[in-house]
């Protein structure tokens, strides 16, 4: 069996009201564009089945089908970013799990029913609507709203809407919740959001580890500090996938200087003692991986950062690490390796550089994505004024 332990004890809520049972399965494989223009009835009921009735949201029909078709053997559709991820020979989010403490006691045999009780759910994905201040060019209008307006997306906001009280009520109910994780659009942007999730599960919140995903470029408020600083532990995690240009080219709107500012103020407003703990959680396609070893220099150096988690993208296909040359791609291993010997380098253990140099050894340059990455990166110049090649000009030289 595809097994996982997200299907039986684990549900990720995005904004716009669907449910699936962790942040990385793309449901949206099952609707392709061919697709929704042939069953076009079918998509609009897909749309309204994301619309939730009460509290009950584990037992949804969406999660309930999952279920089914891996205990009947089967590969849930949008489980595909794993299954790609463990052809390359990386580890994936499905391997890893979403508890690696080293008494944590996986779902027996008995618990893998397609019907489960709210009780038992031990983690929550939560993205609360798509508001962001960023254009991140691997992220979509899912997740920021200016991506929408970009695309001329008639409603570009998503968020809970009408089905706000039945999440936080979901939320209340999960009595043995242990772990959280709040995304966006970009939580300290709209706190207001925030808020209202965080005061859900106050009442437990020496239970529960809390994971907030932000892309640090918004000073959090004491208010904010002071309810985080309530639970259990908390990791928060900063998308930085590079330094200066590569930060402000992959994350469109970004300032790399603000970001560092932000990254020391975290430092003094939070328990990072105590409670917080502060880590990247980087996204590395083929416009930061150049850069890698720098970034990883910088977040050794700096007092705040424990550590990096790198996630190599998978989607979309033309940001890749495929579409540069091995020379590119062996130069920031030898570097890396480099780093690895320094006695003052903290970020040795095997999720992180042992795991980086792992998946750079299995990247197989292809000029299979090359005109798509053209062609996307002519259309970023034209709508956003993003010119790569002036930007950072050695990718002139760089991809295949």
């Amino acid at each position: 069996m595809f097994d996982c332990n997200y299907f039986w004890r684990a549900i990720s809520i995005h904004s716009d009201g669907s449910l699936e049972p962790c942040c990385h399965f793309n449901a949206g494989l099952e609707w392709t564009a061919t697709r929704i223009k042939e069953d076009n009835a079918g998509w609009i009921a897909y749309r309204e089945s994301k619309k939730l009735t009460d509290w009950n949201i584990q037992n949804s029909n969406t999660l309930q089908k999952i279920r089914k078709t891996a205990l009947d053997g089967g590969v849930p559709t949008g489980c595909s970013p794993c299954v790609i991820h463990e052809k390359n020979g990386m580890e994936s989010p499905r391997q890893k799990g979403y508890d690696t403490s080293a008494d944590y006691q996986p779902p027996a045999e008995s618990e893998k029913q397609i019907l489960r009780p709210a009780e038992y759910i031990e983690a929550m994905d939560l993205f609360m609507n798509n508001i962001c201040n960023f254009k991140c060019i691997m992220c979509s209008e899912d997740f920021s709203h200016l991506i929408a307006k970009e695309k001329n997306i008639e409603t570009p906001i998503t968020n809970w809407g009408d089905n706000e009280p039945h999440i936080l009520e979901f939320m209340r109910r999960a009595k043995n919740l242990k772990k959280v994780t709040i995304a966006g659009g970009e939580p300290f942007y709209n706190t207001s959001y925030l808020h209202k999730v965080l005061e859900a599960i106050l009442p437990r919140a020496k239970n529960i580890k809390l994971t907030i995903t932000t892309n640090g470029s918004n000073k959090i408020k004491q208010e904010t500090a002071d309810m985080i600083n309530q639970f259990k532990e908390v990791n928060l995690a900063i998308s930085v996938d590079g330094t200066g240009k590569y930060s402000e080219v992959q994350r469109s709107r970004s300032n790399w200087n603000i970001i560092k500012e932000n990254i020391d103020h975290m430092n003094e407003i939070l328990d990072t003692k105590d409670v917080v703990y502060l880590y990247f959680n980087s996204t590395i396609t083929a416009i930061t991986l150049p850069d890698l070893p720098h970034l990883l220099d910088w977040a050794n150096k700096h007092p705040a950062v424990k550590w990096v988690h790198p996630v190599f993208v998978a989607y979309p296909e033309w940001l890749r690490c495929e579409v540069l040359k091995q020379e590119v791609i062996d130069d920031v291993k030898d570097k890396i390796i480099a780093l690895t010997k320094q006695k003052d380098f903290a970020f040795t253990h095997p999720r992180c550089s042992e795991q980086i140099i792992k998946n750079l050894e299995n990247i197989k340059p292809t000029t299979k994505y090359r005109e798509q990455f053209d062609n996307y990166f002519e259309d970023l110049k034209a709508k956003r004024g993003l010119d790569l090649y002036k930007e950072l000009p050695q990718f002139k030289d760089w991809l295949m």
